[in-house]
């Protein structure tokens, strides 16, 4: 699928939820459940902030929403504390009086009063979910967003399952965080598909030294024992 039509498909999405919620904008990744889950690779809060502000399928219902995500995520390094909260809590509203002053202005410049984080599993894997992240314009959309949650959180669970059919093997967040490398991940599909190492090897132009690497490599992230195991561990992270 091109990027464009991958964009256009998520954003009409976002900005239907958008209008159904009655919020200013909606910001949307997928994302793993916790930095815990890949210890092998994520060593410590830092590197996560690191990899985080990396990340490239960021999502929102505007560009001018988007644009404040990106400026954001710049900031995570600083906000530690708030976003390990993030993590830990399937709604969050994010304390902007704790943001660094720069950040502050930018968010009321764009015109936003609150930011809320809503965490929804992915149905299809235990250790991956969907964030929402809805900019409020107002007190009053705060306070009846609260009031119906129940309904937004059925509402964005029916949207993540739509999303994670529709596109989610284009943006799967393990590759994304580069927790599994593209390569490692083109591996993994070739193993899925049925070919030997020898194929793997002559396809994607690599050694067998080099093809064994990222078996291994594979392995030693998803927690596999053999290859079997191991596209199973695959499905269940939706990278196959």
């Amino acid at each position: 699928m091109p990027r464009v039509s991958l964009e256009h498909g998520l954003i009409g999405l976002l900005r239907r939820s958008r209008d159904y919620l009655g919020v200013g904008d909606i910001c949307y990744c997928y994302d793993i459940n916790s930095p815990d889950d890949w210890r092998c690779r994520i060593k410590d809060g830092d590197r996560m902030m690191k990899l985080f502000e990396r990340r490239r399928q960021l999502f929102a219902s505007s560009a001018k929403a988007l644009g404040l995500w990106r400026k954001k995520v710049l900031y995570y390094t600083k906000m530690t504390e708030e976003v390990t909260r993030l993590f830990s809590r399937p709604v969050y509203v994010w304390p902007t009086s704790k943001m660094p002053p720069r950040l502050q202005l930018c968010i009321e410049q764009s015109g936003v009063a609150s930011l809320v984080t809503i965490s929804v599993p992915c149905l299809f894997s235990p250790k991956l979910s969907g964030r929402f992240m809805l900019l409020l314009e107002s007190q009053e959309q705060l306070e009846a967003l609260q009031e119906r949650m129940d309904d937004i959180e059925k509402h964005l669970t029916d949207l993540q399952m739509n999303i994670v059919v529709s596109y989610g093997d284009k943006i799967n967040p393990l590759v994304d965080y580069n927790i599994v490398t593209p390569v490692s991940a083109m591996v993994l599909s070739y193993l899925a598909a049925g070919e030997d190492r020898e194929d793997v090897s002559r396809k994607l132009k690599l050694t067998m030294r080099g093809v064994d690497y990222h078996i291994c490599l594979l392995k030693q992230v998803l927690g596999a024992k053999n290859i079997a195991q191991l596209i199973y561990q695959a499905g269940q992270c939706r990278l196959v």
